[in-house]
C-alpha cells in the first residue's frame, strides 16, 4: 500500500485515514506495551512479584463438622470449657503424692483421677508456661510467657501485620514483654516472684526451654529490630538466655539471632530464597531445648528457627552460644514454621536408632491449606556438624465416614503443631510420638524405625465454632497434647475444652491415682516429693486423694 501524504480529501483517502490512525495507535499500544514488558524484566510480572496465600481450595466444606473420629484410642473422660497445656512447652505438670495436674486457663485442672478431672482454679497465674521442680529451691516454679498480642489474619484485616491498624494495637500493647515466674508449690496460692522486662519493644516471649536447672532459653524478641516476613507478628524472636538460679532476680547471659535476621543486615537475608516474600516465618519458634543442662556438662541446644532452619547450638560457654550445626527443608516451599518445635528422643538400649534423634515439628499457619504442607522430619543429630533429615511423617488421612476427602476440606489449620512434653511421669517410650495436628486432631506413631514413621492411632475431636465467625474456628481444633507413661495416658487440649484418652500402643490404662515413681527425664524433677504433707485436697470430695 502507498503511503498517504498531505491533508487534501480525494477518493479513498477516509479508508486510508483509518488504516493510518489504526497503525499510528498501534504503534503507541507497542510502545507501551514494550515500556510494561521493559519494565516487567526487572519488577517480574506483577510488582513485587506477588504474595501468597493460595486461594481456598474448592472443595472446602461451607459448615463445620461436628462428628468426632477414632482409630486404635478410646475417650476417658471430656472436660468442656477447659484447655490443658502440653507440648508448649515441653513440661507441664505439677505432682505431690497421688495428685496431679496441669496448667489450662490460668490456674490448673487436676487430673489425679483421670475419669472426672476437677478445674480447680482458673486466673491465678498470668500467662501459660514451663512447670518444674527446683531441686536447689525444693519448690515448683512455674515460668510464664508474656508477649505482645498477636497480628493473625482476620476478616477485618486480612493482611494481619501489614495492616497498619493492627499493627499499631499490638506495638502499642502497654503489658509485660517477658516471663513472669511463680512459686507454685501450693497452685491453690501462687506467689508473684518477678516480672522480667526483656524489652519494651518486640514480642516478649512464646515458647521457652525451662527444666529447673540453673539456666532458661527464651524464645524471645526483645526489641522492634528482628524482622519477620509473616503475618501473625510485627517481629520476629530469637534466642534469649537468662539465669534462673534465683526466679526473683532473673538475669540476662547472653542473645543469639541468625546472621541476617536484624534489620540492617541485608547482603545476609538477601541471600535467602525466602526474603521478602510476606509470608515466611523468619525467627525462632521453640527456644533452644537442650538435654543435658550446661552446668551438668551439657554442651547442645536445638532450636528451630523457621524458614531459616534448625540449628545446633554450641553452649559451651554460655555467655557467647554459636551454630555448629544447621539443617533446612530442601525443598523450597512457602509459609507455615517449616522447624517449630524441637524434641530430643529419650532413647533406652531396646532403641538404639533412636539415639541421637531430634524429632522437629512444623506448625502450620494458614487455615484451610492456603499455603505449602511441612510434615515433621527425623533429624540424625550424631554428627552435631552435620545433622541431617533422615525421615519424614505421613500425612494424616481424612476418615473414610467423614465429609471431605482430605483435611485440607474441613476448615481450620490442617498440619503439625505441638509434640508430647519432654519431661513427663514414667519411664518415656521413645518409639512412639504424639502429635497434635490443629484440624486433624492428636496423632500416635510408631518411629522405632526412624526413617520410617508409622501412624498408628489417631483421635479427632467435633471442629468447635460457627462458620460465620472465623475467629472461632481458623485455628482447628486441637493444640496441646501431654502423655502419662506411667498410666497409659493421653491428654488433649482444645479450644473447647480438654479430653483423656487411651491408647493399646501404650498398654492397658490406668484410671487410678498413683503416685509419680520416675520421670521421663531422669535429671529433672528430682526431690520433687520431698516433705510432700500426708494429703493434699483439691476439687469435690469424691475426687480427693493421699
Amino acid at each position: 500500500m502507498k503511503p498517504f501524504h498531505g491533508s487534501g480529501v480525494r477518493k479513498g483517502s477516509g479508508s486510508k485515514r483509518r488504516q493510518f490512525l489504526k497503525t499510528a495507535a498501534g504503534a503507541v499500544a507497542g510502545a507501551a506495551a514494550g515500556a510494561i514488558a521493559a519494565r516487567g524484566q526487572v519488577t517480574g510480572l506483577i510488582p513485587g512479584g506477588g504474595t501468597p496465600p493460595f486461594p481456598l481450595a474448592l472443595g472446602a466444606l461451607d459448615t463445620l463438622d461436628k462428628k468426632s473420629y477414632a482409630h486404635n484410642m478410646e475417650v476417658i473422660a471430656h472436660l468442656p470449657g477447659s484447655t490443658i497445656a502440653g507440648g508448649e512447652p515441653l513440661m507441664a505438670m505439677w505432682a505431690r503424692g497421688k495428685q496431679r495436674m496441669l496448667p489450662a486457663n490460668g490456674g490448673f485442672v487436676d487430673i489425679s483421677n483421670p475419669k472426672t478431672p476437677v478445674v480447680i482454679n482458673k486466673g491465678v497465674v498470668r500467662g501459660g508456661g514451663a512447670v518444674v521442680y527446683n531441686k536447689n529451691l525444693k519448690k515448683w516454679i512455674m515460668m510464664c510467657t508474656a508477649a505482645a498480642p498477636l497480628t493473625s489474619a482476620t476478616p477485618q484485616f486480612p493482611n494481619g501485620a501489614y495492616d497498619k491498624e493492627l499493627r499499631e494495637k499490638s506495638t502499642g500493647y502497654k503489658g509485660l514483654r517477658g516471663i513472669r515466674n511463680y512459686d507454685i508449690t501450693d497452685p491453690l496460692k501462687p506467689v508473684l516472684l518477678q516480672e522480667f522486662n526483656t524489652g519494651e519493644k518486640g514480642n516478649g516471649t512464646h515458647h521457652n526451654f525451662y527444666d529447673g536447672g540453673k539456666y532458661a532459653y527464651l524464645d524471645c524478641g526483645w526489641d522492634d529490630q528482628l524482622r519477620l516476613e509473616n503475618h501473625q507478628r510485627p517481629y520476629s524472636n530469637a534466642i534469649m538466655i537468662v539465669d534462673m538460679s534465683d526466679p526473683s532476680n532473673v538475669k540476662e547471659v547472653s542473645r543469639w539471632w541468625v546472621p541476617g535476621q536484624r534489620y540492617g543486615e541485608e547482603a545476609e537475608y538477601k541471600k535467602y530464597r525466602f526474603a521478602g516474600d510476606k509470608t515466611s516465618w523468619t525467627g525462632n519458634h521453640g527456644a533452644l531445648s537442650v538435654p543435658q543442662r550446661v552446668e551438668d556438662g551439657g554442651k547442645l541446644g536445638y532450636g528451630g528457627f523457621g524458614a531459616f532452619g534448625m540449628y545446633v547450638m554450641d553452649l559451651s560457654d554460655i555467655t557467647k552460644p554459636k551454630p555448629v550445626g544447621h539443617v533446612q527443608w530442601e525443598f523450597d516451599q512457602m509459609g507455615t514454621i517449616p522447624f517449630h518445635t524441637c524434641y530430643p528422643v529419650t532413647s533406652d538400649p531396646a532403641h538404639p536408632r533412636l539415639a541421637n534423634i531430634i524429632v522437629a515439628a512444623p506448625e502450620a499457619l494458614e487455615a484451610d491449606c492456603r499455603e505449602a504442607y511441612h510434615t515433621p522430619y527425623v533429624v540424625d543429630v550424631k554428627d552435631p556438624r552435620n545433622p541431617k533429615i533422615i525421615g519424614l511423617f505421613p500425612r494424616p488421612a481424612a476418615p473414610p465416614e467423614a465429609p471431605y476427602s482430605d483435611f485440607c476440606f474441613s476448615r481450620g489449620r490442617f498440619g503439625s503443631h505441638n509434640t508430647q512434653c519432654w519431661i513427663a511421669p514414667g519411664k518415656a517410650r521413645p518409639e512412639i510420638m504424639v502429635m497434635t495436628w490443629f484440624n486433624a486432631g492428636v496423632r500416635v506413631f510408631d518411629i522405632s524405625d526412624p526413617t520410617a514413621p508409622k501412624e498408628i492411632a489417631y483421635f479427632v475431636p467435633p471442629h468447635e465454632g460457627e462458620i460465620e465467625n472465623y475467629e472461632s474456628w481458623w485455628r482447628g481444633s486441637t493444640e496441646n497434647v501431654f502423655v502419662e507413661w506411667d498410666r497409659n495416658l493421653i491428654w488433649i487440649g482444645t479450644h473447647e475444652g480438654s479430653y483423656c484418652l487411651s491408647c493399646p500402643a501404650l498398654g492397658k490404662p490406668v484410671l487410678e491415682p498413683r503416685k509419680v515413681e520416675r520421670w521421663s527425664v531422669p535429671h529433672c524433677n528430682v526431690g520433687w516429693d520431698d516433705g510432700a504433707p500426708k494429703a493434699f485436697y483439691f476439687g469435690s470430695p469424691a475426687n480427693r486423694v493421699g
